[in-house]
């Protein structure tokens, strides 16, 4: 998979190999094995496990220590169990757990009446939990107070009744810690090609100039959070972060008390597509931020690959206050973090507002874009200096300017620096300042308002400091400068070009063996 979103034309999309039924079996659960492109690795379908082809070793899991099993006869309700119920909503389908002293009135997503109280229809077996930092009374407190922050809302959006549905809900939610490798193609640039109305207009000279540069980047991402349930919007969800885990604790059914807890829909071999599109997110902004020597480098989409290994999966239940609103024929949901007191969701506009918010948007969309136009223009300037000169050159026979210039060669000397001064500044200075006001202008218009969802975290929150990581240039076919490029004795360093070392291959090798040695990062 690669780090941008739309897969490569050229290589297609990863597909699963099958194997045999005399395939290699699963050292977990006798289960067979099949190789996974996209992972690199044989993982196995029924727990979940990721092993290297030719030794077996564990790399990684994408499946539960402990999986939950239904209650299907075969097995014997948990002691535990026994004191929970299963409460479904017949309107929407929601399915929550909670103890048996706890009820419930009205479902916490769509607000519906119609819930019915069941035994437990699968074992229910969290590994770690967030307990709740504070009552709903709190939880209440801290979204009135958010809302006061919140300009141009409706006054009769949220009433006392409303907020008395507050209900709280532990979200059942993957964590993943992953070792990341990058095999990354991008363009460097150097001098004014950082800019694209230069590059895009002016050809390179020795100062400015892009190169395509080829790279590979390691790093490690720890305690990414993927929700398992459907009810709940992704966005949503992640809007609600970040979490502190290092307050993560083993699971005990006293932290259930008087709360509610959400059945995961979906386990994370369920939704790798969605994983690796989030991780893929932070691969390229971590690239992105790595200039390989360059003033800029840009990764590009085409032929940059990612490749994950050493998965680590926790499985925890973190605690939201969650709430839903219907206003002018519209639900409307919101999450406030049970841990840090984060509020998410999105705000309806008193009428009118939202058009005038869009106006704004927009005339700020326009001067942008009047502001790269105004860029290109500017570094043409020398150009028109050049041609002026020229201009008054042609002029050099004509017996009056000459005369002009033999008596006013003071004035005219202060008036050539002047208009070099202006020139320099409207084509080397300016054009930089307007650059990083375009810059300024585009984050502003990314930020989101407080009517708005608040964007995903950045990779920064699980970015792991205690994995060094690693970034170096390459070949183009992603081998290290260093140990893979070497010259001949004599070579003359205008023509020369450097020769990359063969890949070797074991023809002894076993079929697993071999896919391992020649395998490309994903697209």
């Amino acid at each position: 998979m690669a780090i941008w979103d739309k897969p490569s034309e050229k290589f297609g999309t990863p597909k699963l190999k099958s194997f045999s039924a005399d395939s290699l079996k699963c050292p977990n659960c006798a289960s067979n094995l099949v190789y996974d492109l996209t992972h690199g690795a044989m993982i196995c379908r029924n727990c979940g496990g990721l092993f290297d082809p030719a030794t077996l070793d564990k790399v990684g899991s994408f499946g539960l220590v402990n999986p939950e099993k239904d209650y299907d006869g075969t097995i014997e309700v948990s002691k535990e169990d026994e004191e929970r119920v299963e409460i479904v909503c017949n309107s929407c389908g929601a399915e929550i757990v909670t103890d048996k002293n706890t009820s419930s009135t009205f479902c916490a997503f769509c607000g519906s009446p119609a819930l019915v109280s069941r035994r437990l229809t699968r074992e229910f077996k969290p590994d770690y939990i967030i307990p709740f930092k504070f009552d709903k009374e709190k939880a209440i407190s801290i979204f009135e107070e958010h809302c006061a922050g919140v300009d141009h809302l409706p006054k009769d959006f949220k009433s006392k009744k409303i907020l008395a549905k507050m209900t709280g809900l532990y979200v059942p939610t993957w964590i993943i810690s992953t070792e990341v490798e990058v095999n990354v193609c991008g363009k460097g640039h150097m001098g004014k090609n950082v800019d694209s109305a230069y590059y895009e207009n002016h050809a390179a000279t020795d100062r400015n100039y892009s190169q395509l540069t080829y790279g590979k980047v390691k790093f490690r991402l720890k305690n990414v959070p993927f929700d398992g349930e459907i009810k709940i919007a992704n966005n949503l969800m992640a809007a609600a972060e970040p979490f502190d885990y290092s307050e993560l604790e083993r699971f005990r059914p006293e932290y259930l008390q008087g709360f509610f807890a959400e059945k995961y829909d979906e386990q994370p071999l369920d939704m790798t597509d969605r994983i690796y599109k989030r991780l893929d997110k932070y691969a390229l902004k971590v690239c992105d931020e790595i200039d390989f020597g360059y003033d800029d480098f840009v990764p590009e989409a085409d032929a940059s690959f990612t490749k994950y290994q050493n998965q680590d999966i926790k499985y925890a239940l973190l605690p939201c206050w969650f709430l839903s609103i219907n206003f002018d024929g519209r639900d409307y949901q919101y999450i406030v973090n049970g841990q840090t007191g984060k509020v998410s969701g999105e705000f309806p506009y008193a009428k009118g507002w939202e058009t005038i918010n869009r106006t704004g948007r927009r005339a700020r969309m326009e001067a942008i874009s009047w502001n790269t136009g105004i860029r290109a223009f500017l570094y043409l300037l020398p150009v028109f200096g050049v041609a002026l000169l020229r201009l008054l050159a042609s002029l050099r026979d004509d017996l009056g300017y000459m005369r002009f210039v033999y008596n006013h060669p003071i004035e005219l000397l202060i008036i050539a620096v002047t208009i070099g001064a202006v020139m320099y500044f409207l084509a080397e200075i300016l054009p930089k300042i307007m650059h990083s006001r375009e810059k300024k202008d585009l984050e502003i218009l990314a930020r989101a308002s407080s009517h708005d969802l608040a964007p995903e975290q950045g990779v920064e929150a699980y970015y792991d400091s205690s994995f060094p990581i690693t970034a170096y240039e390459t070949t183009k076919d992603f081998i290290s400068l260093e140990s893979g490029w070497h010259y001949e004795e004599k070579y003359d360093y205008r023509t020369s070009v450097p020769k990359a070392e063969e890949e070797t291959v074991n023809e002894n090798a076993t079929v697993f063996e071999k896919k391992g040695q020649s395998h490309r990062m994903m697209q």
